[in-house]
């Protein structure tokens, strides 16, 4: 399978939040089990444990009764732009996920810099034609595109909620 011919997804919305706090939000790995249908939680990895390139964590997963772990390495960490990371299963990679984020919204009431951040979520399948082949088989997910597409359409509406209904880096400021 070549690069090109790899599946891609991304979802966008629009969240309420300062870019930073988004940003605070998603590279904090340890809460994606709070928002994420599939990921039940990540724990950072040797040093440095934080949202820094290549920086690792472990990502607990779940489908039904299957339950997975994953390694994965930080590639991109620009506080209020975007974070991604590549996953691997042992040797074999897996995947690239990440978030970006675009201050200001796309022309809705109350767009005002700052206060509303467009986000993006993608994800890129790096599998080999049998590791694929294997995940589809194992996870019986229809389709890893469009299982994905699903999982993070609902991861986040639920990162809008929480993060809609917390205090405001500016809020906390004054």
């Amino acid at each position: 399978m070549t690069p090109a011919d790899r599946e891609s997804v991304s979802v966008r919305t629009e969240i309420a939040a300062a870019p930073d706090d988004v940003w605070a939000a998603v590279a904090d790995v340890t809460r994606m089990g709070e928002w994420s249908p599939e990921c039940t939680g990540a724990a950072w990895r040797g040093s440095p444990a934080g949202p820094v390139v290549g920086a690792r964590f472990q990502g607990h997963n779940r489908k039904g009764g299957i339950r997975w772990n994953t390694v994965c390495r930080v590639v991109e960490a620009e506080p209020g732009r975007a974070f991604a990371w590549d996953v691997s299963f042992g040797p074999i990679p897996v995947a690239r996920w990440g978030f970006r984020l675009t201050p200001g919204g796309l022309g809705g009431p109350g767009d005002a810099e700052g206060t509303v951040t467009v986000v993006e979520q993608f994800w890129q399948d790096r599998r080999d034609r049998v590791s694929a082949w294997t995940t589809e088989f194992v996870l019986r997910t229809g389709g890893r595109a469009e299982w994905n597409r699903r999982n993070m359409a609902a991861t986040l509406a639920a990162l809008k909620r929480s993060l809609e209904a917390a205090p405001t880096t500016g809020e906390r400021d004054h």
